[in-house]
């Protein structure tokens, strides 16, 4: 079901866009109309989303200049799988994609317009916003420019609201070429690694009995921060270096370093299970929270794993309940459900942590820090090579 066709981002402006077609209903039915509202869309000399006093020249003989006032584009229909290239195809979609090499605009305001990518957009867009407003509920309760205690804390909430932001992002605007496709999925990727040694932080300092912090002190940071910047390495080479149909190889690149740092940020919580329910020592009420975060995630790899269901019925979820949209829903459930374990253990295990050095800046930050220092070079490396192959691809 393709949905926008015609329908503009504010119904109470008009729009900057002038075509000579028929309504949105009859664009849906009729395949020539809708070709023509595209190919009017495509050559349309306007490049913004937004045009305060925008000035618009009728370009009819015998007709004069006159000023239009416009908010924003009209939206156009989108496309099927076989109008687009290769690389921005997904396995059993049929439907929904948008067109390729548009204004940015037109991508921005598809935000509001329902395609193939909507509810990966919006779920984490929402995500990033829940996330936000539980930073600044938990700030109302401890100090955390003040509290050095707080910082590992605020360390794992910034990282997780970058993780959705990024991947928001990456999901809006991957569509206008093949160079952006690849650049806001490798940001995307280093969200991933970030949200990861940022759990691995949070969890070392709250959720840590002293017996395992003893042990695991001096190499539990540094197999975090390996394993965050691996798991964006890892990421954007299966990403570069894989063609559809993706061969298994794929999911092995991509899954094994985001396992290996889930690894490292759950033992601690491991740990305590272990106590609670084979020794039966330290069973809080927290251990639920962390249970229902572990729940969650561990769902989101059976979808990230999985083509179901859309590998049932190909194009019955091109806009709904794909399974990349449920991992995206369930992985939001784990780190909320995270955020909330962490507080929990925050505020009643005090005399823990507080028993320990007090984290510093670097402790709490510098590790994030290094890693997004590692990954922004990457980004560029394979920036760099992506444009060198496409340079060659255009030459032959």
């Amino acid at each position: 079901m393709d949905i926008g066709g015609g329908v503009t981002c504010c119904s109470e402006m008009k729009s900057s866009y002038s075509f000579d077609v028929a309504p949105p209903s009859s664009v849906r039915s009729h395949k020539h109309d809708t070709d023509e509202l595209k190919n009017n869309y495509i050559n349309h000399d306007s490049h913004h989303c937004a045009h305060s006093n925008g000035i618009q020249d009728d370009v009819s003989s015998g007709s004069a200049s006159r000023r239009k006032w416009a908010l924003l584009p009209s939206i156009v229909p989108t496309i099927s799988r076989e109008e687009v290239p290769v690389l921005f195809r997904e396995e059993h979609v049929k439907h929904g994609f948008r067109m390729i090499h548009q204004p940015w605009s037109y991508y921005i305001c598809s935000i509001f317009q329902l395609h193939n990518e909507s509810m990966n957009v919006w779920t984490h867009l929402v995500a990033s916003v829940i996330l936000t407003y539980k930073l600044v509920e938990f700030s109302s309760q401890i100090d955390f420019l003040g509290d050095c205690h707080s910082w590992p804390m605020l360390a794992g909430l910034l990282s997780s609201i970058i993780l959705y932001a990024f991947s928001s992002g990456a999901h809006c605007l991957q569509s206008k070429s093949e160079l952006v496709h690849y650049v806001t999925f490798m940001f995307d990727y280093t969200g991933i690694g970030l949200y990861g040694l940022g759990s691995v932080v949070m969890h070392h300092w709250y959720c840590s009995e002293a017996s395992f912090y003893e042990v695991v002190k001096n190499y539990y940071l540094p197999a975090g921060i390996l394993l965050a910047f691996l798991t964006t390495y890892c990421c954007t080479v299966a990403k570069m270096y894989y063609t559809r149909p993706y061969p298994p190889m794929r999911k092995i690149w991509q899954i094994v370093p985001v396992a290996g740092i889930y690894a490292v940020l759950v033992s601690p919580i491991i740990h305590r299970l272990v106590l609670c329910y084979v020794y039966g020592e330290v069973c809080t009420e927290n251990l639920t929270y962390h249970l229902y975060h572990m729940f969650w995630f561990f769902l989101s790899g059976l979808f990230f794993a999985s083509d179901i269901p859309q590998c049932w019925l190909p194009g019955r979820f091109d806009h709904f309940f794909h399974s990349h949209q449920l991992f995206h829903f369930a992985i939001m459930m784990s780190s909320l459900h995270q955020m909330d374990a962490n507080f929990a253990d925050l505020q009643s295990r005090a005399f823990i942590f507080r028993a320990r050095s007090s984290p510093t800046f670097l402790s709490s930050f510098g590790p994030l820090l290094l890693v997004l220092a590692a990954d922004l070079g990457s980004i560029l490396y394979f920036t760099g090579h992506i444009k060198t192959k496409m340079v060659k691809k255009k030459s032959l």
